[in-house]
């Protein structure tokens, strides 16, 4: 009787692993796209620590943090998909490079329609909720 009451225990202590790791998977999950694919402090496109003098109201306009480098960057590419550019300020910014920055801006795209869907929104949900259980 001692052996099933034992491998009753391993098996909730299992379980209780498992579930453990499925929720840490979770908060890892939330913290990989929140810490690293948005974070205010590095440039969304290199991953350079941002200055803090740069011209706050020139990158109000851009859609993501980026360093002076990468800014300048994009706003040459953004002139030249328009048309209002028509030549490249740099010889290395040739069509693989338009093509590194659409699909640079693509995969942005991507992961901004995968935190707007409903699996990621009751993702989102669990941990809340799990983070709220446990304090």
């Amino acid at each position: 009787m001692g052996n099933i009451i034992e491998f009753g225990k391993k098996a909730q202590d299992l379980k209780s692993i498992r579930d453990e790791a499925v929720r840490q998977r979770k908060i890892d999950a939330l913290k990989k796209i929140f810490q690293c694919t948005r974070c205010l402090l590095r440039c969304a496109k290199c991953g350079a620590q941002l200055d803090s003098d740069l011209d706050q109201s020139s990158q109000a306009a851009a859609p993501f943090p980026f360093c002076r480098s990468c800014y300048e960057e994009h706003q040459e590419f953004k002139e030249r998909q328009a048309g209002t550019q028509t030549h490249p300020r740099y010889y290395w910014h040739n069509e693989f490079w338009m093509r590194v920055w659409e699909s640079w801006l693509e995969q942005q795209r991507c992961l901004d329609e995968y935190r707007q869907s409903k699996e990621f929104l009751q993702l989102l949900q669990e941990v809340e909720e799990l983070l709220g259980n446990s304090h």
